[in-house]
This record gives C-alpha cells, structure tokens and sequence, in this order.
C-alpha cells in the first residue's frame, strides 16, 4: 500500500510532462498553430508522441541509472522516429516547413541539413528541455522512477499508436524509402544502444560561479546561432554546414559538461532554458506580426 501511494506522487510530474513536451516542441516553436494544437484530436496525438516519448526517454534513462547524455542520445534517437519514420521529412522535398532546405544539402533523395537540424531540435527541445523543466519543478522526484510496469507499457502503447497514425496520415513515398526507412530505424537502435553504455559525468556539490544571465545569453545563442546557420545556406556546400553544425553542437555540449562537473544551480539550469525558450517565444511575435 504505501509503494501505491507513492507511485501515485508521480501522477502530476507524468501528466505535466506530457502535456509540456509536445507544447514545447510543437506550440512553442510555432511548427503548430494553436488552434491546430489545442484540436482536441490534434493535443491528444502530439500529446501521445511527444510527451509518450519524453516519459520513456526519462524513464529508460533512470532506469539505466544514466544523466543527462543519455536523455540527449535517446532524444535524438526520438527526432529520428518522429521526423524519419513517422512524418518522413527528412526525405519529402515538398514538406511544408522546409524551404530552402529542401534543395539545399539534399542528395540521394535526403534532406541531410535539415534532417540534421531537426535530430538536435528533438533531443534538445522536444525531451531533453520538458524534462529539466519538470525535474526543476518537481525536485522530490527528480532522481525517482515514475512510471510503473503497466504505465510504461501504456505510454509505449500510446507512442506506437502515435506513429503508426501519423505513418498513415502523413503519405509519403520514394524507392530511396525501401533504403532509408530500415537506416532510420538502425540509428535508433543504436543510438539506444549507445545511451545505455555512454559514461555519466560525476556529481559536483559545488556552484559553477556564472552569471545567470550569462547563462540565459548561452541558451538564447544556440537556436539562435543553428537557425540562422542552417537556415541562411551561407556555406555553399552543406556537407560543411553540416559539419560546422555537428561541431557547433559538440562544442555546447563539451562546455555545458564541463561546466557541470563544477556544479549547476537549479536557478542556472532554469537560466539556460528560459534564454533558449525566450528566442522561440520572440520567434513566434515575430512571425505572428508577419502572419506566418
């Protein structure tokens, strides 16, 4: 009875972080109007896939007893399954969103920049962000399992759901597909994979003596930085964009690790966020001035 009972503390932290991640990932980036997104048939499939795969990516990472890389391959092991498999824009040249990248940095039926852009928008905003929001607001059950047996197995249910729907209701076909559909879901087996055996950084109990505002300025620059770098094709061959790109984010990466092992402060960590979301909420004014 009190294993009950405390399963039960999880109920809120679940339920928040499914609603938060596709708002998040979809409301927030303006890649769904809000009308489209509060459809009630709409929230309750963005609902399933986003916040179904934050809750699994955060309860097999907790489970493996792994941080916050782990969160980061599996979340872009998730951009991969949405965008790849589900949607499949990473290989329609007429998807909506794509603009320019469409023609730029497409070769052998892929849309390789942009397939690159969207994997690190994934793990970063769709699960990784969601997650630390609700870890932060919520921090008795921060380092807690929350889902049970039958809940895990409710959210999968709910997530391959998800996908098989949007596979049907988003058509898409090319015979690179009969190629490209199995390498998809090769790099999320092994991106699982990696997540599982990939090392944690060892907890400091220390503060990292940054500024928090130097802190939100980070977090503003690197949307910020991608959007304008992916978006703007200034390279002329996107092979090196795409290699800048790849850099760039293992540049943040590496120095967000290395700060870490000198100590976040939960009002840091929220500084980070607030400067990377802020950007989106500015994005959005802006284009809704536009009427985009």
């Amino acid at each position: 009875m009190e294993n009950l009972a405390a399963r039960r503390d999880y109920r809120k932290p679940i339920l928040f972080l499914f609603l938060l991640s596709p708002a998040v990932g979809e409301l927030l980036s303006g890649a769904s109007p809000p009308l489209a997104f509060f459809n009630p048939v709409g929230l309750v499939f963005l609902s399933s896939l986003y916040g179904g795969g934050a809750l699994l990516v955060r309860d097999y990472a907790r489970r493996w007893g792994k941080s916050w890389g782990s969160i980061l391959l599996l979340g872009a092991a998730y951009g991969i399954i949405e965008e790849g498999i589900l949607v499949r824009s990473f290989f329609n040249p007429a998807w909506k969103d794509l603009g320019v990248l469409g023609t730029y940095g497409r070769w052998l039926g892929v849309n390789w920049v942009w397939a690159e852009w969207l994997t690190i928008y994934h793990a970063i905003f769709s699960i990784t962000i969601p997650i630390l929001i609700v870890e932060l607001y919520y921090p008795e059950a921060r380092a807690k399992l929350w889902l049970s047996k039958n809940q895990r197995r409710l959210f999968q249910s709910l997530l391959l759901a998800s996908i098989v729907a949007g596979f049907v209701g988003f058509p898409y076909f090319a015979p690179e597909l009969l190629l490209w559909l199995p390498a998809c879901v090769a790099a999320v087996v092994f991106l699982g994979w990696f997540a599982k055996r990939v090392p944690n950084n060892p907890l400091s109990q220390s503060t990292l003596k940054v500024a928090e505002w130097k802190l939100a300025l980070l977090g503003t620059s690197a949307p910020l930085g991608f959007l304008v770098f992916f978006y703007s094709t200034i390279i002329p061959v996107a092979a090196i964009t795409m290699a800048v790109g790849f850099l760039v984010a293992l540049a943040y990466q590496n120095l967000l690790c290395r700060w870490s092992l000198r100590g976040f402060s939960d009002l840091q960590r929220l500084s980070i966020i607030a400067g990377a979301l802020g950007f989106f909420m500015f994005f959005d004014f802006v284009l809704e001035l536009n009427g985009v």
